[in-house]
């Protein structure tokens, strides 16, 4: 849940923003649709019947998104405590730590190239996150398919992720870094002996 926790901020601002402009929205509307029309001195009924309709639809998608909103929040309460539960929530809070100790501020003073490969290192790094699979802990790091991005990262990696994982997980084995290359995407795993 922590992990994705950009995702669903965004989910329950672009809801309540939707909320907002709908609910004041169409009174925003009313109004100046009742200001042209006694401006240019047309039927009023008319005007009636716009704004009940444009009231209508207000009021019918406020609903649909608050019932969205009350589910969106339903699901991540429940997310939350299976996270807490299963210790996943533990798990990205400390991955979020050790991801922060590998980045790495890139100098603008660099080599135009280098520094591009740096920024590409440090966003692939974001996505670095320890689950567990098959009952054991792993640490996996997307790289992209950069092949200087992978040794930076593996530069950034070699030594000091083995022995934070050691420190903050010590009654586990922890194996060498390996690369795993996909077909689109190379990761970098630090595997649970």
């Amino acid at each position: 849940m922590y992990y994705y926790k950009k995702y669903w901020l965004w989910l329950l601002a672009y809801i309540g923003l939707g909320l907002g402009a709908l609910k004041l929205g169409y009174k925003i509307i009313a109004l100046l649709l009742l200001a042209v029309f006694k401006l240019l001195g047309l039927d009023m009924s008319k005007c009636a019947i716009i704004i009940g309709k444009i009231q209508t639809f207000s009021i019918d998608w406020f609903n649909n998104l608050l019932a969205m909103l009350i589910l969106t929040i339903g699901v991540l309460i429940c997310w939350f405590f299976i996270n807490s539960i299963t210790g996943q929530l533990k798990r990205d809070i400390a991955s979020r730590q050790l991801i922060k100790s590998l980045l790495r501020h890139v100098s603008s003073a660099n080599i135009k190239l280098v520094a591009e490969e740096e920024k590409l290192a440090n966003k692939w790094l974001k996505f670095g996150r320890i689950i567990r699979k098959r009952g054991k802990l792993m640490l996996k790091i997307p790289c992209g398919n950069n092949v200087s991005v992978v040794n930076i990262i593996m530069k950034r990696c070699d030594g000091y992720v083995n022995q934070w994982l050691a420190q903050n997980y010590p009654r586990k084995n922890w194996a060498p870094i390996e690369v795993k290359h996909g077909l689109f995407i190379t990761w970098l795993y630090v595997r649970e002996k």
